[in-house]
Formats: C-alpha cells, structure tokens, sequence
C-alpha cells in the first residue's frame, strides 16, 4: 500500500472515530435517571382506610377551630431557630445553582502594572547606567466547553439539592406545627387533670371529715382514719404531678415558638374539637405530597446527575484561554490601541493515567446513588406505616373513647354508693376507697384519651404531608 492510500484510510478513519465520540452522552451509559426509585407495590386504597370515598388534604390546623393555635403556629414560622437555619440553608442552595450556572460562562480577569528597571554599562574606565520604565494593562480569560454537558450535570445535581432544601423546609415546618398543637394539648389536658385533681381533693377531704367525726363517736375505727388520709395525701401528690407537667409543657412549647420558657404563656381550659372525618387519599398520591419524600427523590436525582458527571471525566475536556493588553513605557499609553499586545489559545486534555483517581471517584457516585435511592424506598416505606397505623389507632381510640366515657358514668355513681353505704355501715372502708379511686382513675384516663385522638389526628396529617395553614409562611 502506499502513501496516498495510507494518508486517505487513515483520514477516511477519522470522521468515524468523531462521531463515534460525540454520540457517547447520548448513550445509556451517560443518561440520567428520569424517575423516582422503585418502592414497594403501592395498594390502590389504604387498608386501613374507614371509607372508600376519596378526600383531598386541606390546610389541616384549622380543622380544630382554635385561632389560638394558630398564632402559635405562624409565630414559631417566623421565630423558632431551626426553622431559620433551614431558611439560610436554602439560601445557601439556591446561591450553589447559581455558582453552578457562572461555571458555563469564561472567566475574565483585568489588571494594570508598573514597573522601573535599572541598568548598568561599563565602557572603558566610565560606567553609566540607564532606567527603563513599563507600564501594561492586561485582560486575561479561560473558558472551558461543556461538551459533554459536565457543567450542565453539575447544575442539574445543585437545582435538585435546592429543590430538596426547599422540601427539607416544608418538612420542618409541619413536623413543627405538629409538635406545638401536641404540645398545647399536653398542656391543656394537664391543666384539666389539676381540676380533677383539686375536684377528687375535695371530695376526698369531705369523705375525711365524715370519718374522723364518726371515729370521734367511736362508730370508725383508726384504720379508717389512717386510710382516708392517705387516700387525700396521695390526690394532693397527683395534683402537684400534674402541675409539673403542665409547667413542662408550657415552657416546651414557648421554646419552640422562639420564646423565653417563663411558663407565662396563657394555655385555654378546654381542648378544641374535631368534627371532620377522617382524610383518606389514594396511597400513591403520598409521593408527590409528602416533603421528606420530596427531598428524598430530589437528593436521588442529586446523585444520579453526579455519577453521570463522573463517567465522563473520562472524556476529553476542551478549554480556551487568551491574553491581551499593552505594554509601554508611558502611563498615558498604557490604552492605547497600537501598544496592544494579544494571544489565544485552545487546548484539549485527554485524561490517560490518575492512579485510579477517576475510577474510583465513578465507583464511590454510583454507590452513593444506589444509597440514594435505597434511602428513598426506606422514606416511602416509612411514611406508608405511619399513615396506615395512624388511621388504624383512629379506629381504636374512637371504641376505646366510648367505653371509658361509659366507665366514667358508671365509677362515679359507684362512688355515690360506696360513700353512702359506708355511713350507713354497710361495707368497709376498703371498699370506699376503691370506688373513690376507681372514679379519679377513669376520668384522669378520659382526659388522656381525648388527648390521644387529639395527637393522633395530627401525626395522620402529619404522615399524609398536607398544608398546615391556608397560606404557609416560608
């Protein structure tokens, strides 16, 4: 073969080699993921659900009627430091995309310099010297070509991160709103529970008088005395109990809207009510609500945009630099155009050897979006379980409710009896004492049960993700 022949087949080789090239982003081997990871088979209705007819989740906090709460809620928005934080941190996010945007564009640098020389001749027995002044402007740029759309992954991984700060955000401001109704709850049934507890004080204390009058006619005995007493020592115990936690509770909860704890914050006596049913959404919709699962995919697709970057680091990458200015002895000339001095430049790197840096940099992103995507399926698996034991506890409680509001008839007028049969000397004191706390026993567990449907709704909106307030602060 000749010469010719052999210049022609190797240039005939190399407009295939090229487009072999340039067709590699558009390979699998390159391409993002353009869905969310599998998770588990998604029913088409909650088993757990009490009715069949689909319900959207509104604004969910002023289903309890209490403009209270609600004030609360929008003032911890505004003041609690956590959500602050997670405020700058989507600041934080957002200015990253644009850092990630600026990479697409060349960087231009401008600059100006002095300098004074001196130089020394000897010429015969005579020496002389001379000074040479320069003076230069400069502008200096670098571009690099996103040929591969590297640059462009880079900025789609920090619009995902963003995306997923902003749902990180959502996140914390229910998870917030729900602790702070749980809390004012905790506060308010506390508050109830001193009430009760000051009631079953005096009922006890009355029930003493009757005795210790009675022992003092020598019709009791000193048992009885003693027992009675003990009785109302251990409902004055109850009572300071209850008083701790509704001083815990308060201060908690001024903590969380951003306040000093003094315990001065007014708590109401009575819990508010629920009335509406129950929410009940088609299981898939959780996905696209819920915004820990949000951040979840968004972080996914975060890492998936990552491990395409790193596979084509190993292809070439091409940058383009240049110079230009002046340089003169004069300052006066220092912009003028025939003192311009200018150079450019392109250059085309094709990574050959890094000690295995690239290959294992691609490694450790393919495992960190194959974490990515496991942590995925663990959120949505987990907010599946909340939503489906939260609207099965309903359920419970709702049953449970209804006999212990029974039981509280029932221990009461038990009470009634006992007290009367005791004067009228037909039973003992045990059985007085029984019934006395058998009574405070059933209507302290009413108050928590009405608490506990209470918190229980909000951990169901909680899990379902809806909106806590017609119009959510940011």
């Amino acid at each position: 073969m000749n010469k010719k022949m052999v210049f022609k087949q190797k240039y005939k080789l190399t407009p295939a080699i090229l487009s072999i090239v340039l067709t590699l982003p558009a390979c699998s081997y390159f391409k993002a993921t353009d869905s969310a990871p599998e998770t588990v088979k998604i029913p088409d209705q909650w088993s757990s659900a009490s009715t069949e007819k689909q319900q959207s989740v509104g604004p969910w906090l002023n289903e309890f009627s209490a403009p209270q709460l609600n004030t609360l809620v929008t003032e911890a928005f505004q003041q609690n430091p956590s959500i602050q934080s997670l405020i700058a941190s989507l600041t934080i996010a957002e200015e990253q995309t644009w850092l990630s945007w600026s990479a697409f564009w060349p960087k231009i640098n401008a600059g100006i310099g002095a300098s004074r020389n001196q130089r020394s001749n000897a010429a015969g027995f005579s020496v002389s010297s001379s000074r040479i002044n320069n003076v230069g402007f400069s502008l200096d740029f670098m571009w690099e070509i996103d040929l591969w759309y590297k640059l462009g992954n880079e900025l789609n991984a920090t619009e995902h991160e963003r995306i997923a700060s902003f749902s990180d955000l959502q996140a914390a401001q229910l998870s917030l709103a729900a602790n702070i109704s749980k809390t004012w709850f905790d506060a308010i049934i506390a508050g109830q529970q001193v009430k009760l507890a000051e009631k079953t004080i005096v009922s006890f204390k009355n029930a003493l008088n009757i005795i210790e009058r009675g022992y003092d006619r020598g019709i009791y005995q000193a048992l009885d005395v003693r027992l009675s007493r003990g009785n109302l020592l251990n409902a004055q115990g109850r009572k300071e109990s209850f008083l701790r936690i509704k001083d815990e509770s308060t201060r908690l909860l001024e903590s969380l809207l951003g306040r000093y704890p003094s315990a001065s914050l007014e708590i109401p006596d009575e819990l508010p009510a629920v009335s509406t049913t129950l929410p009940n959404n088609i299981p898939s919709s959780l996905l696209n609500r819920r915004p820990d699962i949000i951040a979840a995919e968004q972080r996914f697709f975060a890492s998936d945009q990552r491990m395409i970057k790193t596979r084509k680091n190993m292809l070439p990458t091409i940058q383009i630099s240049g110079s230009g200015g002046t340089s003169t002895q004069k300052l006066k000339e220092v912009f003028n155009p025939e003192f311009l001095i200018w150079s450019i430049a392109g250059n085309l790197t094709q990574p050959i050897f890094h000690g295995a840096q690239l290959h294992t940099e691609r490694l450790q992103a393919e495992a960190r979006t194959k974490q990515a995507a496991a942590d995925y399926a663990q959120v949505a698996l987990q907010a599946f379980q909340e939503v489906e034991t939260t609207m099965a506890a309903e359920k419970w409680l709702s049953k449970q409710q209804g006999f212990l509001t029974s039981e509280v008839k029932e221990s009461l007028e038990a009470e009634r009896l006992a007290e009367n049969d005791y004067i009228a000397g037909l039973t003992d004191i045990i059985t007085l004492l029984e019934a006395q706390r058998r009574a405070f026993t059933s209507e302290n567990n009413l108050l928590d049960l009405r608490k506990q449907r209470l918190q229980n709704r909000v951990n169901l909106y909680l899990a379902l993700g809806g909106p806590v307030l017609t119009t959510p602060s940011k």
